[in-house]
């Protein structure tokens, strides 16, 4: 399945993507695959990302993990604007 996150990041882009593209390898462990990333064209800070999940339970797993919630503070992520929706392919 596919989930859209978006989130503003207090950094800028290229430093949040760059500790984001670090980290792909424990992205793919965790069975999470990036389909796209960018920036809104409007706002330099509001990022968007699309992954590949093999499940939704995996995802929140990940994301409350404790190492990786460290390394989404260094990227800058504003976690109060953080919002997430699931995509369900057609």
């Amino acid at each position: 399945m596919k989930v859209i996150v978006n989130f503003e990041v207090s950094k800028g882009f290229d430093h949040w993507k760059s500790v984001f593209d670090a980290h792909e390898a424990d992205r793919n462990a965790w069975g999470i695959t990036k389909v796209f990333s960018g920036v809104q064209a409007d706002n330099p800070e509001r990022i968007f990302v699309c992954m590949d999940v093999e499940s939704m339970e995996k995802m929140k797993e990940f994301m409350t993990n404790p190492e990786v919630a460290a390394i989404r503070e260094e990227a800058g992520i504003k976690m109060e604007t953080q919002d997430m929706k699931v995509i369900l392919d057609s």
